[in-house]
């Protein structure tokens, strides 16, 4: 019984798990706000998820954690604050992403991520990665969220809105000059194609919040590279989903002109 005692105590793997476990069950009482946000993590995500939110704690990245505000098929989305007070929002993404394979395709085609591991963490933790370069450069051309940190599979970004409720999604309000915003939209569809290299990818009323004068563009985690092969097909159909969204808000616009923009060279629009 002494022997095998002994081996389990010299097992640094176990230890190391023993340890982890211990410090979640301590911080986590701090770190949430709540006992039902505390649920929400630990009935959703796995032990690696929760180890990067410890390290993201220590980086002082993270202080407090309150409730989801936002849920979907790939990811929850959290209300933080870090340890200066200020409001940020955490992006987790589920390791076990109904929209894996998809993930795969998107990165696979991108150049900067074209050694990418085929193994689900792997793929998931790329993911989390491109969105925070894709806000990173897209941050000089349009409104959207600062990236802050990321941590394996948990991106850290600027909140956007008033204490803890988020600005509206374009989608939800009523758009008095639907031309002007409409010529805003495709300006920043401009720039990214021609000046940082990127496709939104997403992009629709649904992706779009309204800061008072100002459109904010969010979810850039479909957003590629112009030399990926579906870029010009992912940009096209950003501006066709943007324009039936104007046109049906009264806005006096054209499809083909519009595509015409940004693709002039590519025949059969």
């Amino acid at each position: 019984m002494r022997e095998e005692k002994n081996r389990k105590n010299s097992n640094p793997e176990r230890n190391k798990n023993i340890d982890y476990r211990e410090r979640w069950k301590e911080e986590s009482r701090k770190m949430f706000d709540s006992s039902e946000a505390r649920k929400a993590v630990d009935n959703v995500f796995e032990h690696e998820t929760k180890k990067a939110l410890l390290k993201l704690g220590d980086r002082k990245v993270l202080d407090r954690l309150y409730g989801t505000i936002e849920s979907g098929k790939e990811s929850l989305v959290f209300l933080a604050d870090t340890p200066e007070g200020e409001r940020v929002l955490v992006k987790i993404y589920m390791t076990q992403a109904g929209s894996f394979r998809d993930m795969m395709q998107y990165l696979r085609g991108d150049k900067r991520f074209r050694n990418v591991k085929k193994d689900r963490r792997s793929v998931i933790n790329e993911w989390c990665k491109k969105e925070y370069k894709n806000l990173d450069k897209s941050s000089n051309v349009v409104n959207c969220p600062e990236p802050i940190a990321y941590e394996k599979n948990i991106l850290v970004m600027e909140f956007i809105g008033e204490d803890f409720s988020p600005y509206p999604k374009l989608k939800d309000v009523e758009i008095e000059n639907p031309e002007e915003a409409f010529e805003m939209v495709m300006n920043g569809i401009e720039k990214l194609w021609s000046s940082e290299e990127i496709v939104h990818g997403d992009l629709s009323e649904y992706n779009i919040l309204v800061a008072e004068d100002e459109l904010v563009w969010i979810d850039f985690s479909q957003g590629v590279h112009v030399s990926h092969p579906e870029a010009r097909e992912l940009g096209k159909r950003d501006i066709r989903n943007v324009t039936n969204f104007f046109q049906k808000q009264g806005a006096d616009i054209d499809t083909d002109k519009a595509l015409d923009r940004v693709f002039p060279d590519v025949e059969g629009l």
